[in-house]
This record gives C-alpha cells, structure tokens and sequence, in this order.
C-alpha cells in the first residue's frame, strides 16, 4: 500500500514537471512567434536601410577612387613643376649674365622701334656731355620727325604708322655707329646723339640720311606705302649750348623752322641775338 502511495506521488511530480516545461516551450514559442512577426513586418524597411547603406559605400569608393586619381594627377604635376623649376633655375644660373643683360636692354628700348628709349635718353645725355666737356670734344644733336606722319595713320590705319616707324627705327640702327644714341623721342619724333661729331658732320650725316631715306619701302600689308620724307633740326656743343636741355631746344627750334620751311629738309640751330635760343613748338 505504501509503495503504490509513493509511485502515486512521483507520477503527480512528473505530470507536474511536465506541465512546466510545456508551459515553457509555449512560451518560447510565443516568443519566436513574435519575433517572426517582428521581422516579417519589418522586412522591407531592412532591405532599404542595407541597400541605403550599400549605395553610400559604393559612392563613398567612388568617391576614394576620385581623390586617389587626383592626388596622383597632382603628384605628377609638382614633380614635374618641381624637374621644370630646377631647370629653370640651373639656366637661369648658368646664363644669369646674359639674362640680365637682356633686361636690361629691354628696359631702356622702345618695342615699336627697337631705338632707345627716352628714359635711357635723360640717363645718357649728361654722362656723355660730360664727358665731351672734360675731353674738350664736340658733340652734335639730331632731332629728326616723319613727315606728315598723321596721313599714313589715316589712310591706311595705325598698324601702317607703326609699320613705318619700324622701318625707320632699322634705318637708322643700319645707318648710325655704334657709339651715337638713337631714340624715339616721342611719337614719330627720333633724336640721335653723335658723340665727337661736329655740326659740319652731322649736318651732312643729316642730309644723307634725310636722301637715303626716301629710297625706304614699306609693304603693308602686300602693298607699298606712301613714300617716307623726313625733317632734321641739327645743334650741337658748345656752339649752341652747354647742357642738356639748351641742345635739345636748340635741335628742337632747327626741327620747327625746317618743318615751316617746307619739310624734307635739315636746319641747324641758330642764336637770337640775346644769345638765347629761339624754342617754338610745332602746332
């Protein structure tokens, strides 16, 4: 009797422990019910946010690709801006001389005409002056101006005046020693400095320029141009004038009266009789 009490007993316990664990497994089971659920209805909102997230790496490696090529384009261009500067700098070293010697030139040149400039003209002048002072040695002054210089502007356009400036400024680079100073003194008006010359010289240096001078051809553009005439106004030191600014009036009033006398002719200088200059200028 008490065996079959006992065997009662540990049946109930068993039932019992049964009864917990399917309670347990129907939990779980609610449990994975749920999170189905979850899942199932979250679905498509996943698969978005990874595609969202798929297409921002795949820009974000586009993007890393980009900057890679231009970091590299940008790596060759300083090496090669780098090999080019160094160039750049071992010439510039080698030939420093020339190129200085070069800029300088270009400083003190007018580009049209390739003469002097005016500024190296007003740095020149009283060195060379004085130096024909201190060697007791003449020095003569030519200022020279295109005749009717407008109508070739006006006729066949700038680019013409220009044309006959450059020729001019080549015959007289052609024509003059080394030693003179020919510039553009402004416009179409040149001036040369003759160092050791006397009036008697430069006036005929004048003359034969001013003959040689109408023989020039100026082709623009495939056509010949009027033909070119010049005016000369000669002085020179000491006979009339002893600074700078005395020659170049006294060349400049010769230039006036060889201009009012009809052109295409040369004029030295004259004193008035109070022994000053006689200074006009040209309307």
């Amino acid at each position: 009797m008490q065996s079959k009490k006992s065997e009662q007993k540990q049946l109930r316990s068993e039932i019992q422990n049964l009864r917990q664990e399917l309670a347990a497994v129907s939990q779980e089971n609610s449990d994975l019910k749920l999170l189905l659920k979850t899942i199932t209805d979250h679905a498509d909102c996943i698969e978005a946010q990874l595609h969202r997230s798929n297409e921002q790496l795949k820009v974000e490696i586009k993007e890393r690709s980009r900057a890679q090529k231009a970091l590299q384009f940008l790596l060759a261009m300083f090496v090669r801006d780098t090999i080019d500067l160094q160039i750049l700098l071992d010439t510039t070293t080698e030939h420093g001389d020339l190129i200085e010697e070069l800029m300088h030139d270009r400083s003190i040149r007018d580009p049209l005409t390739e003469l002097f400039n005016r500024r190296y003209l007003e740095q020149s002048f009283p060195c060379v002056l004085e130096q024909a002072k201190t060697q007791e040695k003449p020095l003569s002054l030519m200022m020279m101006d295109i005749d009717r210089f407008k109508r070739f502007n006006d006729t066949f356009g700038h680019q013409a005046g220009d044309a006959v400036l450059q020729t001019v400024g080549q015959f007289l680079r052609d024509r003059l020693r080394s030693s003179d100073i020919a510039c553009r003194y402004g416009g179409e008006e040149l001036m040369a400095i003759l160092p050791a010359t006397p009036i008697e010289a430069a006036s005929r240096l004048a003359e034969r320029l001013r003959q040689e001078v109408k023989g020039l051809t100026v082709e623009f553009p495939n056509r010949a141009l009027d033909a070119i005439s010049m005016s000369f106004g000669v002085a020179a030191f000491p006979q009339h004038g002893t600074t700078g600014g005395e020659l170049i009036r006294a060349a400049d009033a010769a230039l006036y009266r060889a201009k009012v006398e009809g052109r295409d002719r040369v004029v030295c200088a004259e004193r008035s009789e109070n022994s000053e200059f006689r200074v006009q200028n040209e309307g």
